[in-house]
């Protein structure tokens, strides 16, 4: 019998994979880095996802050392912070409490819960990712600038990230659907509404 944890990485691999593609295609036809810088973010997640769900089926449990996805997984983080300094392109930056705020938040929460372990060094690079990320996301929607519904997905796919470690840490069963698996489909699905939201964006312009 297949456990639900490999039927949400499978599902999460094709999804990705498959947004990964209609950026790429949208890239070529619409000469959109934005749509470049997507498809790579998305591919990054796929592959990552991919080496843990072949792991899990061959050796039928999860790595216990699985530097490989973090790699990946925080290479398409990196993407997604270049996506949104791209969208962030011409704003005057200026200090903002709740910005700087959400963003020391999120940070806050990274190192405390040690995501992204159990190097040190991958949970800083992430929290410094992400809280960049964060700031820019919150930062822009106090502005006047265009496309907030990026915004607020992409802030979405930050708490889901952050709250699907947490969550995991007390999660025992992975055979059987249960919190985790609610947060992990709704974070695949958060990243993947970030293609439409964009195109739509671009649309406009």
């Amino acid at each position: 019998m297949m456990s639900f944890e490999l039927f949400d990485n499978l599902f999460q691999v094709a999804a990705l994979g498959c947004a990964s593609i209609a950026a790429a295609v949208s890239a070529l036809r619409q000469k959109s880095r934005r749509c470049l810088i997507l498809a790579l973010a998305y591919a990054c997640l796929s592959m990552g996802t991919l080496y843990y769900v072949l792991s899990l089926a061959i050796l039928g449990h999860t790595p216990k050392v699985f530097y490989v996805s973090e790699v990946s997984w925080l290479a398409s983080w990196l993407f997604y912070l270049s996506f949104q300094v791209l969208r962030t392109e011409g704003m005057k930056l200026l200090f903002s409490w709740p910005a700087v705020g959400g963003a020391l938040l999120i940070i806050a929460c990274i190192l405390t819960f040690h995501i992204f372990g159990p190097s040190y060094l991958m949970s800083s690079l992430f929290a410094l990712t992400v809280g960049a990320l964060t700031f820019l996301s919150l930062f822009r929607l106090q502005g006047g600038a265009e496309g907030k519904q990026a915004d607020t997905a992409l802030l979405a796919c930050v708490i889901l990230q952050v709250l699907l470690f947490v969550v995991s840490g007390f999660t025992r069963d992975y055979t059987r659907f249960n919190l985790y698996f609610a947060v992990d489909i709704l974070l695949t699905l958060s990243f993947t509404a970030l293609l439409p939201l964009n195109l739509r964006e671009e649309g406009r312009k």
